[in-house]
């Protein structure tokens, strides 16, 4: 009678601490930061299409919750990186690095985003911040889904101002969790693309500003992006004017990321570079945001995975740099 009662009992606590290490937040609580290869199986890889791999990181909690991280960028100033969250934080990053390799961090500060009276935003009608560019006037422009807008944030501290940009307005009728996820700037010229292959009019990006006012376009044509389904989520700027975007692929079948690639793009004559496609058996996760780095002649990107604050999916920031074309 005890087994046939412990069997079951044994069985439920097992299905019960599954369950919670798929979705307790804390699951990777601690500030233990580890390395990750690009691939498990050979981890003396360290090339993937044109991108050399130089490290990778899963970051925990750091006692800060830290997660949920979507839009990234390099900020050349300070020499860290600034990311956003999904529940309207921002982080910066200051990072360990030696001969150009990513191999820690060395401080990480959080605030809270705040709205346009200063009160914390709060939900995630309010506050699911996903993408993050530069305003040519200083400061941060910020978008945010579901409740579609971007902001201008002077200081990242401060209440910000509304702007004109308008995402539904420019990209057509975007889903609630399928909004404005990336945006970039270069000098005038502002570039964002939603959640979607083909977007809902025209393209599933657009330019705005400059000489070319209002011009949409499609991204992720290549073969390798049309054949895994990827969609934008995060774009940045090159000083040469080269758009780099980050595409990724979720399988509702799978349930989980099954890969994403990265591409340089031109918004002169709309041709795209296929950089780097990675799928399993290399290391994937949500990776929802891109950064561009220049130091002199070379260019790194970091891109960094959105854990969805999920014991199922994981932060990972990894650092790259872009190899010269043969």
């Amino acid at each position: 009678m005890r087994i046939a009662l412990w069997g079951p009992l044994l069985i439920a606590a097992a299905l019960a601490g599954a369950y919670i290490y798929m979705h307790d937040p804390f699951a990777r609580d601690g500030t233990e930061l580890l390395q990750v290869p690009l691939s498990e199986e050979d981890p003396s890889l360290d090339r993937v299409g044109d991108l050399k791999y130089l490290g990778g990181l899963d970051i925990p909690r750091m006692g800060q919750n830290i997660g949920g991280l979507s839009g990234l960028r390099w900020d050349s100033k300070s020499g860290r990186l600034l990311a956003i969250t999904d529940d309207a934080r921002w982080v910066w990053l200051t990072l360990s690095e030696e001969n150009d390799a990513l191999t820690g961090i060395e401080n990480i500060e959080v605030g809270d985003l705040v709205g346009l009276k200063g009160e914390v935003l709060t939900g995630k009608e309010a506050g699911d911040s996903e993408s993050l560019t530069r305003h040519s006037e200083g400061g941060w422009l910020i978008g945010f889904e579901r409740d579609h807008r971007v902001w201008h944030y002077q200081t990242l501290a401060g209440p910000p101002e509304p702007t004109r940009i308008e995402p539904e307005g420019l990209l057509g009728p975007m889903e609630a969790n399928r909004g404005l996820e990336a945006m970039a700037t270069i000098e005038d010229t502002w570039t964002g693309c939603a959640e979607s292959r083909e977007g809902t009019q025209t393209g599933n990006c657009i330019l705005s500003g400059g000489p070319d006012i209002d011009r949409s376009f499609v991204v992720g044509t290549t073969p390798a992006v049309r054949e895994v389904g990827a969609v934008p989520t995060d774009a940045d700027y090159g000083s040469d004017g080269a758009l780099f975007l980050l595409l990724r692929n979720y399988s509702s079948d799978e349930g989980n990321v099954v890969g994403i690639q990265m591409v340089e793009f031109s918004p002169t004559d709309y041709s795209e570079r296929e950089l780097a496609v990675l799928e399993t058996p290399l290391t994937v996760d949500n990776f929802e945001g891109l950064a561009v780095r220049e130091e002199g002649e070379r260019t790194f990107l970091y891109i960094v995975s959105d854990d969805n604050f999920s014991g199922s999916q994981r932060t990972l920031l990894m650092k790259f740099e872009l190899l010269a074309q043969d």
